[in-house]
C-alpha cells in the first residue's frame, strides 16, 4: 500500500493510474504467451521438435485432425486447412506480441507526455516562486512537488518498463520459443501431408 501511495504521489494520479493500467495489460499478455509457449521443447534439432512438446500443439489438434482427414481422402481443400492452422497461430500467439509492442510504444509516448506536463508544472511553480521572492530551496522543493517528480519518474518508468518488457519478448524464452513452435507446426503439417500422400 505504501508503494502504491508513493507511486501515485510521484507519478501523479493520472499518469500513475495509466502506467499501472498498461503494466497490468502487458503482464496479462505475457502470462497468456507463457501458457502457450511453456511446453515448447528446448532442443533445437529436428528430431526433438518432432517427438517432444506435443502439449504445446494441443490447441491445434482439431485442425490437425481435419488436415489428416482431408489429406487421406485426397481432397483439394487441404491448403485451406493449412491456412487456417497458420491463422490460428496468428490469433493465439502473434497477436500478443503485436499487442505488447503496441503497449510499450504507447507507454513511451505517455511517459513523454508526463515529462512535458510535469516540466510545465515545475517551471510554472519555479517562476511564480522566484517572482514572489521565495528562497531558492523552497522554490525547488515546491517545483518537485508540483511536477518535477512527475516529469522525471514518467520518463524513467516508461524507459524501465519498456526496456524490461522488450527484453522479455526478445529473450530466449518467448520469441525463440514462438519461432520454434512455428517450426514444430511446419513439421507436423509435413508429416500429415506425407502420410496422406502414401
Amino acid at each position: 500500500m505504501d508503494f502504491l501511495r508513493w507511486f501515485l504521489e510521484n507519478f501523479g494520479i493520472f499518469f500513475g493510474s495509466v502506467f499501472l493500467f498498461y503494466f497490468f495489460l502487458m503482464i496479462r499478455r505475457l502470462v497468456v504467451l507463457y501458457d502457450y509457449l511453456r511446453d515448447v521443447p528446448k532442443g533445437e534439432n529436428e528430431t526433438v521438435l518432432e517427438k517432444t512438446g506435443l502439449n504445446s500443439l494441443s490447441f491445434l489438434s482439431s485442425l490437425f485432425q481435419r488436415l489428416e482427414k482431408s489429406s487421406k481422402s485426397q481432397e483439394t481443400y487441404s491448403s485451406f486447412v493449412v491456412d487456417a492452422i497458420w491463422a490460428e497461430i496468428d490469433c493465439r500467439i502473434s497477436v500478443h506480441f503485436q499487442a505488447i509492442s503496441g503497449y510499450v510504444s504507447t507507454l513511451v509516448l505517455i511517459g513523454f507526455a508526463g515529462t512535458i506536463f510535469g516540466s510545465i508544472g515545475a517551471f510554472n511553480e519555479m517562476f511564480q516562486g522566484l517572482a514572489s521572492g521565495k528562497n531558492a530551496a523552497v522554490v525547488f522543493a515546491a517545483s518537485w512537488d508540483k511536477g518535477l517528480s512527475t516529469a522525471l519518474y514518467t520518463s524513467l518508468g516508461a524507459a524501465a518498463i519498456g526496456g524490461v518488457v522488450l527484453t522479455l519478448i526478445g529473450s530466449r524464452f518467448l520469441l525463440t520459443r514462438a519461432k520454434r513452435l512455428e517450426a514444430m507446426v511446419s513439421l507436423k503439417i509435413c508429416q500429415i501431408l506425407e502420410r496422406g500422400a502414401q
